[in-house]
């Protein structure tokens, strides 16, 4: 199996590889998005790509993987998912184990502003009647950002499996 740095290298080198054929496409993608949306929405895709690299990796059902070091002092918050997940089972899964790291960090988060909400009365509120087809897109271009990074994480794996 490829170490954390090649799967690194192999994530960076094809962000690149993305980011080229957006440029080189620059001119129908911001006709079909457009100009001001495209940037935006790549912008977007480029940090949740560069999160899933660094620190949403399906390596973070181990808990001596780099992506969890990456975290610091907060990977302890990692600690139950570790638990949860057999290494290479449903968190090197493609999509599947994007989502299974989205949704945990997702409820995570969401348990945290909860009890600061009611701890400290900041009558924050949430509904899923304020969601727009901007925030749709954007949540779907982050997705796509968190997804490729894993995607060729477990392609790696599979190729390379008894290499080493």
């Amino acid at each position: 199996m490829p170490s954390g740095k090649t799967h690194r290298r192999i994530d960076l080198v094809m962000l690149l590889v993305i980011v080229g054929a957006a440029v080189y496409f620059w001119a129908p993608l911001a006709a079909f998005w457009g100009r001001d949306n495209l940037a935006e929405y790549g912008a977007i895709f480029v940090i949740a790509y560069l999160f899933g690299t660094f620190l949403l990796s399906p390596d973070m059902d181990l808990h001596t993987s780099d992506p969890m070091k990456n975290w610091g002092v907060l990977q302890l918050v990692w600690r139950p998912y570790a638990a949860l997940f057999k290494h290479r089972g449903l968190s090197h899964t493609p999509i599947i184990g994007t989502l299974t790291r989205v949704v945990y960090i997702l409820l995570v988060a969401y348990g945290m502003f909860a009890a600061a909400n009611m701890l400290f009365d900041m009558g924050w509120k949430m509904s899923l009647r304020d969601v727009t087809t901007r925030h749709l897109h954007i949540i779907s271009w982050g997705f796509c950002g968190l997804f490729l990074p894993d995607f060729f994480h477990i392609i790696a794996d599979r190729l390379f499996k008894n290499k080493r």
